[in-house]
């Protein structure tokens, strides 16, 4: 029994040592931008705005089937510095509306349809303000969301493996109880004292 006992003790520590060396890049960007993402006002004023004015090929607009959705993007992108992946591209029968988006980056276009007339305004957020949009999953398409759930998954075996580890510890169980009570306290008491 006592060597059974050890065998899985020995088995969750390997794989708390491994989950948790193999989570940490990510548990360090989410200890980091959490600390920004609730000090939110250390970031203000980071954003830099461009406004640009200028002519689209009415060609390109027009057109039996409607405008050229993709080839209107990848003008705005490479003529005009748009940035992000594309959010909104409304089509009204004078006018077209787009919207690109990204972490810490937004585009938005609108066009008149029958002269070609662009106004366009491009958002940059400096780097914090990036790195608080990659913390919430703000903008930031299919690939990243993936990310944020497999953090969520390591996150929880690794601190389900900690507290396995700390249980086969008999000499030190008393104060590894005493530590999970004190913080399930403190969480409760801070959650019931915010209004």
């Amino acid at each position: 029994m006592a060597h059974t006992y050890a065998r899985f003790a020995g088995v969750v520590r390997t794989i708390h040592i491994y989950l948790t060396m193999f989570a940490f890049l990510l548990m360090m960007f989410f200890a980091v931008t959490g600390v920004v993402l609730n000090h939110e006002d250390w970031i203000a004023g980071q954003t830099v705005t461009r406004d640009t004015t200028a002519l689209l090929p009415v060609a390109l607009l027009a057109g039996p089937s409607g405008p050229d959705k993709l080839m209107v993007v990848e003008k705005l992108r490479s003529d005009f510095g748009a940035i992000g992946a594309v959010s909104t591209f409304d089509v009204e029968d004078a006018s077209l509306h787009i919207e690109l988006k990204g972490p810490g980056r937004h585009t938005e276009a609108d066009i008149d349809r029958n002269s070609g007339k662009l106004t366009l305004k491009v958002e940059r957020r400096g780097l914090l303000m990036r790195l608080d949009d990659l913390h919430r999953g703000k903008d930031t398409g299919v690939p990243w969301r993936w990310m944020l759930d497999l953090s969520a998954i390591l996150l929880f075996f690794g601190s389900l493996s900690g507290i396995l580890i700390w249980w086969a510890l008999p000499r030190r169980r008393q104060w590894g109880v005493a530590a999970l009570v004190g913080g399930t306290v403190i969480v409760a008491a801070v959650y019931w004292l915010v209004p």
